[in-house]
């Protein structure tokens, strides 16, 4: 089990042969059961070539991460043939306790899947939510959905058939294709506690909680909130009221609000981190409309990638740049809330497993699966710089320059983008975007956020893109009284107020070491002012983006408005004689 590659070759090449012979029940459940443990061996230790990565992944990261999900769907049919031998078979009363835990396992492999999926942003693969909701139909009405199960594999001890199936709807409630990867991981591993703070049950037609959200049995779709159902609730829905995890998770930054600054971006390994939470609160409570009218217009855009190179760029000294024609996608309306049949799943032709026995994983640059990989011309395993993530890496290079990609559609304050696979830079959900428009405007760039990311599979990825501001100034800032040598001074993008629609200048920051409540100065082309950053907006990970006033203009709302002063001051003649 040292050599990781050779373990996962002989154990997926014997799954596979497993679930194509005849072998009895008994035999067959016992001998899937022995694969479990080091299925998740082997995911845990390959999940280092894409878990904490940017993206478009490499070639060989990408193929890496098709094979943990292949895994955990082959075990999941080893489980569903168990259970179609037991109840279309011919022994007309299965045994109850088996059938019941080859249910639970099925299950909690499909709910892997759908993470697996998630993890590296690409689409849920097909026919995995209609097999969630069968399954689940079936043990509910057989009543078999509450009996207990013990799952060593699980942070539990124990869970039932429903327990699985409210975490697989929670994780789909939560939205995580708009969430960072390890955002997504933290968000998984709580499924099993929230799972016992959200009620599954009959629609109730008098009810119009925001927190309701239906899953229809009779489909192969995710749950919806109740206000997107375009078609009528009958009896093949159920309702997931999550009003009690909305309360638990409400409670939760209360009580830590109480601990330490509501600003704060360091959060206690114990629990989420308080933005986190907040977003979470508002998925699971709101239902998620379009604030703006999209519109499907295919153009031409230049993108800078992270908060450095937009910075270096804006600072450079304007140039016309001639950008290579990129081809637009024909006959597509690729739209994130509401994805087309036609676009390829992962269980369509274009990704059907070929010659499974003849799998080789000590090559892993050759093509697996059947799939079109993009790569992204860069290579490297999850140990090499690559890999590491964009903070960490230290580059002597210069920023990137601009790249061409296409949009898809537009709204008033953002953009769908196709992000082109090859030579491209590498992207996270929350990372900064510098949008160039036109070289006749120089080197001003707007600014945006990636909010989502979507991997279409032998196509390219799909960024959600959220424009914060229309214009940048190029800046640099550092703590009042810190070192003057120039390094100390990190480089900052200032967006000014807007007076159309009402925004106030903020200061997108790198994540550390900034607070709310900072002096700081700030640099724009030699002219130096102190100012205070008096609200943290957002912080992703990537940026931080706080309101700031000048020091005079916060002296003056002190005291205008006592709500604003600052409780320190109101002391500062006494501190000495204490």
């Amino acid at each position: 089990m040292a050599n990781i590659g050779e373990t996962s070759r002989q154990i997926f090449k014997t799954l596979v042969e497993l679930n194509r012979v005849e072998i009895p029940i008994l035999p067959r459940i016992k001998t899937t059961e022995l694969f479990r443990v080091p299925i998740g061996y082997i995911t845990r230790n390959l999940r280092k070539y894409y878990h904490d990565n940017t993206f478009p992944l490499t070639a060989k990261n990408r193929k890496i991460a098709v094979l943990n999900r292949e895994l955990y769907i082959e075990l999941a049919t080893a489980y569903k043939i168990i259970i179609h031998d037991m109840v279309i078979g011919e022994d007309k009363k299965p045994d109850r306790k088996l059938l019941v835990i080859a249910m639970q396992r099925a299950m909690s492999c499909l709910l892997r899947v759908l993470y697996q999926s998630v993890i590296v942003y690409d689409p849920f693969p097909g026919n995995t939510w209609r097999e969630l909701h069968k399954l689940y139909a079936y043990a509910e009405s057989n009543q078999l959905q509450d009996l207990p199960v013990k799952d060593d594999q699980q942070k539990l001890a124990q869970s039932s058939i429903k327990d699985i199936f409210i975490q697989a709807l929670l994780f789909a409630i939560i939205s995580p294709y708009r969430l960072r990867q390890r955002e997504i991981e933290q968000c998984y591993g709580m499924l099993p506690e929230w799972a016992g703070k959200v009620r599954l049950g009959i629609p109730d037609q008098m009810s119009s909680s925001p927190t309701l959200f239906i899953a229809r049995l009779n489909s192969n779709a995710a749950p919806l909130h109740i206000e997107l159902q375009n078609s009528p609730i009958d009896k093949h829905c159920r309702q997931l009221n999550t009003g009690g995890l909305v309360s638990l998770l409400q409670d939760t930054i209360n009580e830590s609000s109480g601990d330490e600054s509501r600003d704060s971006p360091i959060e206690k390994e114990d629990r989420l981190p308080q933005q986190l939470m907040e977003k979470l609160i508002q998925v699971l409570s709101t239902a998620q409309k379009r604030k703006y009218v999209r519109t499907n217009l295919n153009f031409e855009l230049n993108l800078a990638v992270g908060l450095s190179d937009i910075h270096t760029l804006l600072m450079q000294t304007p140039t016309v740049t001639e950008t290579a024609e990129t081809p637009v996608l024909e006959n597509e309306d690729i739209d994130w809330f509401s994805p087309r049949e036609k676009l390829p799943l992962i269980n369509s032709p274009t990704t059907v497993v070929h010659n499974i026995p003849d799998l080789q994983l000590d090559n892993l640059d050759s093509p697996i699966l059947g799939e079109t990989i993009y790569a992204t011309g860069i290579q490297g395993t999850g140990d090499d710089p690559s890999s590491l993530p964009q903070w960490v890496k230290v580059s002597n290079s210069g920023p990137t320059e601009p790249f061409s990609c296409t949009t898809d559609n537009e709204s008033a304050w953002g953009y769908c983008v196709l992000w082109p696979g090859p030579n491209t830079p590498k992207i996270r959900v929350g990372e900064v975007l510098g949008i160039h428009l036109s070289a006749n405007e120089g080197n001003e760039f707007r600014i945006g956020v990636s909010r989502w990311l979507r991997n279409i599979p032998g196509h390219s990825l799909q960024v959600g893109l959220e424009i914060i501001g229309l214009t940048s100034d190029a800046v640099t800032a550092k703590k009042s009284g810190a070192s003057n040598k120039p390094e100390s001074a990190a480089k900052c993008i200032l967006l000014p107020d807007n007076q159309s629609t009402g925004k106030l200048p903020t200061l997108l920051t790198p994540a550390l070491p900034f607070n709310s409540g900072d002096r700081v100065i700030l640099n724009n082309g030699g002219s130096e002012s102190e100012v205070i950053l008096s609200r943290l907006m957002e912080s992703t990970g990537a940026f931080s983006q706080f309101q700031y006033k000048s020091i005079k203009e916060g002296s003056q709302e002190r005291s205008k408005d006592s709500r604003d002063r600052d409780p320190d001051s109101d002391f500062d003649s006494i501190w000495t004689t204490i």
